[in-house]
């Protein structure tokens, strides 16, 4: 307690302080008054220097920038750029308010007029995530209180994404054979190993050992786990490689890793006659999908892909099963487009038949 009273003068009191914390500068006042005023006094020294050590706190704005450079040190890239990006919808609505005056009406007002505009539930959704961490953020380093209210999007049942429509084995050799050479191994990583797009575009040499044919692959929550080179392309790729250091793929004009190869996937599905939406994700559910149809054991595959829930990894025996009942029918296809051939020896009529 910083506020005693005085020991041997009667209705005076000391405040003793370190507002600054226990290096800081030390202030002791005495002061004739009661406890309670005694205790205000001291309150007010804390607050004033809790306010200054939070000018960036008045407005969203001043946030932004301390909380960008905290997640380019601890998040990827790609995870980055999409946050700023959902910054330049976010800051015209709530960059001049200070994070006190937000409410849930805001919030709901916000979600209102982005629907209004088009956006899809699921991307107004991430950007109030980014909203909500960014505040969070700033009330555990001591830029701003924290807010009394949970920062909510839309229900998942609005959020869920469409299922997947897997590219089968076919078609990802010819999406292979198609795209350029310089995006060859990212595809293969993503198509033939399971890897996430971060996790194939900054993949390094060192993480590859070539005599036990294997690849330690640094996941979600800084987990590490161990994927198999798992077909004889993946390992050419990859031998090609051998003799080189740090990022294993480099975009020529940057000398950095890529960000996206998304483009190149595009173009490489046109000139295979691919019709599918091709995404990098695409291409770690084909694994999982095709790997499943390749009769892969469920807690192989769940190892594999850094799944930390079967229950992750067992969608894929859906959507295996979706992909068998479409191969299925191409049966049913073929014997439907036959045309009918008259029964050897003619039809005979049954009334003729005798017994």
């Amino acid at each position: 307690m910083s506020v005693h009273e005085h020991p041997t003068k009667p209705g005076h009191w000391i405040i003793d302080c370190r507002p600054s914390g226990y290096k800081g500068k030390r202030l002791r006042h005495i002061l004739k008054c009661t406890r309670e005023e005694a205790i205000a006094v001291e309150r007010s020294y804390m607050r004033r220097h809790v306010e200054y050590l939070r000018p960036t706190a008045k407005i969203i704005s001043g946030i932004w920038p301390s909380w960008i450079a905290y997640y380019r040190a601890n998040r990827a890239a790609s995870t980055v750029a999409d946050a700023e990006t959902c910054w330049v919808h976010l800051r015209p609505v709530f960059g001049r308010l200070q994070p006190k005056v937000l409410s849930r009406q805001l919030i709901e007002q916000y979600k209102q007029a982005r629907v209004g505009q088009g956006v899809k539930h699921r991307t107004v959704t991430k950007e109030l995530s980014y909203l909500s961490s960014m505040l969070k953020w700033a009330a555990a380093n001591d830029y701003c209180d924290p807010i009394p209210f949970p920062i909510a999007g839309y229900e998942r049942r609005m959020t869920a994404p469409p299922k997947p429509r897997p590219l089968t084995v076919d078609q990802v050799g010819r999406i292979y054979e198609t795209i350029e050479p310089a995006y060859r191994l990212v595809f293969l990583l993503m198509a033939d190993a399971g890897l996430r797009r971060s996790e194939a575009l900054l993949l390094h040499r060192e993480q590859v050992e070539y005599e036990l044919g294997v690849i330690f692959v640094m996941g979600k929550g800084s987990k590490e786990r161990i994927v198999p080179i798992t077909t004889d392309r993946l390992r050419h790729e990859l031998e090609a490689r051998r003799g080189m250091k740090g990022y294993l793929t480099i975009n020529e004009t940057t000398q950095r890793p890529f960000l996206s190869i998304r483009k190149a996937l595009d173009r490489a599905a046109a000139k295979a006659g691919v019709e599918k939406h091709i995404y990098h994700h695409l291409l770690r559910h084909s694994f999982g999908t095709n790997a499943t149809v390749a009769s892969y054991d469920l807690s192989a595959l769940q190892a594999i892909m850094g799944h930390s829930s079967p229950s992750t990894t067992g969608v894929y025996q859906h959507l295996a099963g979706e992909y068998l009942r479409t191969q299925g029918r191409k049966l049913n296809d073929l014997v439907t487009d036959c045309p009918e051939k008259p029964r050897p020896g003619g039809n005979v009529d049954s009334s003729s038949e005798t017994g």
